[in-house]
């Protein structure tokens, strides 16, 4: 089976940089391994962040999920 490449959470790495966080701060927020959160912002070898966690993300962010893109 082969992954398609996804892009990383652009727009969710603007939104942190604009609120001026660290991903170290969001991760922390919601309960998750920096290095978990990272690969899941990047998209890094498919995974991809929960329903529920985007949801977490995006009330401690302010944010609508669609903001993420």
């Amino acid at each position: 089976m082969t992954l398609t490449k996804k892009q990383p959470y652009w727009g969710l790495k603007k939104q942190i940089a604009i609120k001026g966080l660290k991903q170290a701060d969001v991760a922390n927020e919601i309960g998750m391994d920096i290095t978990t959160f990272n690969l899941k912002l990047n998209r890094s070898n498919g995974r991809d962040f929960y329903f529920s966690e985007v949801s977490k993300i995006a009330r401690y962010l302010k944010i609508h999920p669609s903001d993420f893109f």
